[in-house]
């Protein structure tokens, strides 16, 4: 049997699925693209206290850059402040350095400008830390966000509330200053939950992780799914560099994305990050650190995408090329290794980039039941295989943080019975629950795939509780099989039937894409009986299926329902122990040798048909004829490997012959035709003549030569001789 590993099911299409299948319970993927477009509306608040160092606010700048190139809706916004405190009359704790606006791409290219005016606060100009400050400002910005839209605070800090100088705590000994803050801090961050802002903490240098924690959890607390790991937390990176893949982080984590890091490197040089084929949507940034470096990137199948690549599935996003940081949205994008090639000229290779991919996917499942009429107090076991998007293997990377529940619900079950279920590595998970004793009925066996990152997907499955003297039973044995398209499996339905009529059985494919399946019959009817009875029912694999057969096996996904002619469903089996591959032959190189051998032959055999015909077409006929133009004698000329044709002119008389021309390897006359077809004449040493076909030049005394082109006549020694001058018209 084939592992589950790999399920190739392209998301977003719909399913043909008799009415007793599998219930969606979960959002359409037209929806679920919806989403990842749903406007977000975003505050960055920025540390510029004294404490400090040039090269943090450098890294704040570039991590307020990746915000604006990572976002995937315009119509999100985002606004970025800088914070330290107030401490003399005429200063403010918060600086509206970016004022908020809509993200298109005007925007996206603009905020690292813009960014560029946060600063480290010199210690005249109020250099403490003042949170409640600048979350007040932040609240009162977000509030005027449409409601129904998440608002977000990016809180970066190196340090801990410090406003003991203060203009407002000035008056205010220090211990009743220090419990006046920390009320106000509680008052402003109560402030944010009520207006549903969630912060989302960035620490750095001496931050205290426990406050920003606290920080966090007492915002607002509902985030992009309802999942403990979705709930605003801090995030903290031990190293100034690593400041923008924290913000990375917490940016992916709220907009609940996978982050995946790909690593750094001195350009030139390349780097690489991998894409789940669980992901609808995939954002590569590449923080460059220097403008002038460039990044050049291709698919995993080794094509360079740029500006101008176009794609019938994917469509293709560039922001931010020229600047410090830079990004590539890809929709519907390629699973597997995207490389990252990065150039820059001299005097631009001395930092590191970095490249980081955020993507959002979406998952289906299907449900599978070791028994679909259970008696009460009997175990089930239900199987979640995932379906993927692309037929690509399920690395583990791909499966983290998934968690699939169980429920069980029906007549006689007081309230629902909760169950988890278990990933055997590869994607299928399992669980068990027991049916309760009081169960009398209907049962209804759901499932929930869930992550951050992932469209939750909701799956129902009827079942009933068994009834003694049922009347029909059916169980279906698949087996395992490794095919090739064109390939037949046969799988084994056996059938018990105690009914007094005949019953009809149907088979039909639930939750898969592969549209080049067959199933034969389709339909059982079995007569009643005892007895069971057995089918050999054939799983075809077509020649296309709906996706690419790769040389590696790959499991198909769904299942094979059996149900009755009241649409209950008897029995079902899974489609991943059968996997579809091609094969690599030889044949096509074997065939392709020949047919190159056979080309090659017959290519230099029409060279020598060619070359014979050259030999036997003529150039032209050599004509002798009288100053009257009367033909006393010609002879045709065929093409010979030389360049010349050598010939002499006989005119004796002695036999009584007429003058003719005839072949000679060291005759006294040379004849060839120019590339414009014009005739080259020769005379022994004399200097050759041109002359057009038709045209005559002397060849002695009272005889003229000629050259003519048309079809030559018939050979000299055929003709009557001319040895006789009667008729004659001057005699």
């Amino acid at each position: 049997m084939t592992s589950s590993r790999g399920r190739y099911v392209r998301l977003g299409a719909l399913f043909a699925v008799t009415a007793a299948s599998t219930a969606v319970l979960t959002a359409p993927p037209a929806e679920a693209g919806k989403n990842t477009d749903r406007p977000v509306h975003y505050v960055v608040a920025v540390d510029q206290s004294a404490s400090l160092g040039p090269a943090d606010v450098d890294r704040e700048r570039e991590a307020v850059g990746t915000i604006a190139v990572s976002e995937p809706s315009d119509r999100s916004t985002l606004e970025v402040l800088g914070f330290a405190s107030a401490e003399k009359e005429g200063q403010t704790a918060v600086d509206k350095v970016c004022p908020a606006r809509a993200l298109d791409a005007l925007a996206r290219e603009k905020t690292a400008d813009c960014a560029k005016r946060l600063r480290r606060r010199a210690q005249t100009e109020g250099a403490g830390t003042d949170f409640i400050e600048v979350i007040r400002q932040s609240v009162a910005d977000l509030r005027t966000a449409p409601d129904a839209d998440p608002r977000v605070l990016f809180l970066m800090t190196d340090g801990v509330l410090e406003v003991e100088d203060a203009l407002k705590y000035r008056d205010l000994d220090p211990r009743t200053a220090e419990e006046a803050a920390r009320k106000d801090l509680a008052d402003a961050l109560a402030e944010a939950a009520a207006a549903k802002v969630q912060i989302w903490p960035l620490g750095f240098g001496k931050a205290d992780e426990d406050a920003l924690k606290a920080m966090a959890a007492a915002g607002y607390q509902s985030g992009c799914a309802d999942l403990p790991d979705a709930r605003p937390r801090p995030h903290m990176a031990d190293d100034p560099a690593k400041i923008g893949g924290a913000l990375q982080d917490a940016f992916a984590t709220a907009r609940c994305y996978y982050r995946d890091e790909g690593g750094s490197k001195r350009p030139p040089g390349e780097l690489a990050v991998r894409i789940s084929p669980l992901a609808t949507e995939g954002t590569i940034v590449v923080e460059k650190g220097d403008p002038a470096v460039t990044a050049t990137y291709y698919d995993p199948q080794g094509r360079r995408v740029g500006p101008g690549t176009r794609d019938q599935d994917s469509t293709y996003t560039f922001t931010g090329q020229g600047g410090a940081t830079e990004s590539l949205r890809v929709t519907r994008p390629l699973p597997g290794e995207w490389k990252v090639r990065l150039d820059a000229p001299e005097g631009h290779r001395g930092r590191a980039a970095t490249v980081s991919v955020l993507w959002h996917g979406s998952v289906r499942s299907t449900i599978s039941l070791s028994e679909y009429a259970p008696a009460p107090g009997t175990k089930v076991e239900m199987r979640v295989p995932i379906l993927t998007r692309e037929e690509s293997l399920l690395d583990p990377r791909d499966l983290r943080g998934i968690t699939v529940t169980g429920t069980l619900t029906g007549k006689g079950v007081e309230r629902p019975v909760p169950f988890a279920l278990t990933d055997d590595g590869h994607g299928r998970f399992t669980g068990a629950v027991t049916v309760p004793r009081t169960a009398s009925g209907a049962l209804t066996f759901t499932s929930k795939v869930s992550a951050v990152g992932l469209q939750p997907d909701v799956r129902s499955q009827p079942a009933a509780v068994f009834t003694p003297g049922r009347s029909l039973e059916a169980a279906l044995a698949l087996g395992g099989a490794e095919l090739r398209p064109g390939d037949t499996h046969e799988a084994q339905l056996t059938v018990t039937s105690t009914d007094t009529k005949p019953r009809t059985l149907t088979l039909a494919f639930a939750d898969t894409e592969a549209t080049g399946l067959t199933l034969s019959p389709r339909h059982v009817t079995v007569e009643p009986g005892a007895e069971a009875r057995r089918f050999t029912v054939r799983l075809t694999v077509g020649d296309h299926l709906g996706f690419t057969v790769r040389t590696d096996p790959t499991a198909l996904g769904g299942k094979i329902v059996v149900t009755d002619d009241t649409g209950t469903v008897l029995d079902d089996q899974l489609l991943d122990t059968v996997s579809v591959r091609t094969e690599v032959s030889r044949w096509p190189w074997i065939v392709v040798g020949v047919l190159v051998l056979l080309l090659g032959a017959g290519a230099w055999g029409v060279v020598l048909l060619l070359r014979r015909r050259a030999a036997a077409r003529p150039r032209g006929t050599l004509v002798l004829e009288d100053p009257w133009g009367r033909e006393l004698g010609s002879r045709p000329v065929l093409d010979v490997r030389g360049a010349w044709y050598r010939f002499d002119i006989l005119d004796d008389g002695a036999d009584g012959d007429s003058p003719r021309v005839r072949p000679a390897a060291q005759g006294e006359w040379a004849m060839r035709r120019a590339p414009g077809g014009d005739v080259v004449l020769r005379r022994g040493s004399g200097e050759p003549v041109t002359v057009r076909p038709g045209e005559g030049v002397s060849a002695g005394d009272d005889l003229v030569l000629k050259v003519v082109d048309g079809t030559p006549p018939p050979p000299a020694e055929s003709w009557p001789s001319y040895s006789s001058e009667a008729g004659h018209p001057d005699l």
